[in-house]
């Protein structure tokens, strides 16, 4: 069973990521097309160096609580798809994405810009589909 101080964490850090991950998606990430490419370097810089400030201790919480209450559960599958959710984005995010950053930070260009973009459809999608999955099962076990 999970204990409520479980669930309002892992609620909240879930849709917390989802909403924040959402602004990069539809705000963030397309105002890199209007940066200067004279100007890249230090808004970049500026860019993944707070926002990893705000990100890495969700992801780090997100991933231990999810493996917890996957645990917890022992590991019925109700609870290994918001854990496997997690690790998909956690692959994206370290094997996609961040090359991608990394590569903005030596060749600022459209072109990338646009493929960062693109492939981070897949961390919106993901984060937003465990919002909704662990709210179904929190509104199924309050039931």
């Amino acid at each position: 069973m999970i204990s409520p101080l479980t669930w309002l964490l892992h609620l909240s850090v879930s849709w917390g990521l989802a909403i924040l991950i959402w602004v990069i998606q539809l705000v963030h990430y397309p105002a890199f097309l209007y940066i200067d490419s004279t100007r890249s370097k230090v808004f970049h810089q500026m860019h993944t160096g707070s926002i990893v400030l705000i990100t890495m201790p969700l992801m780090l919480v997100e991933l231990g609580i999810s493996a917890w209450s996957c645990w917890e559960m022992h590991f019925d599958w109700w609870w290994l798809v918001p854990l496997i959710s997690v690790l998909l984005i956690w692959y994206n995010t370290f094997l996609v994405q961040i090359p991608l950053h990394s590569k903005l930070a030596e060749n600022w260009s459209k072109p990338l810009i646009k493929r960062l973009i693109q492939n981070n459809w897949w961390r919106t999608v993901l984060w937003t589909f465990k919002a909704i999955w662990l709210s179904g099962l929190f509104y199924s076990t309050m039931s």
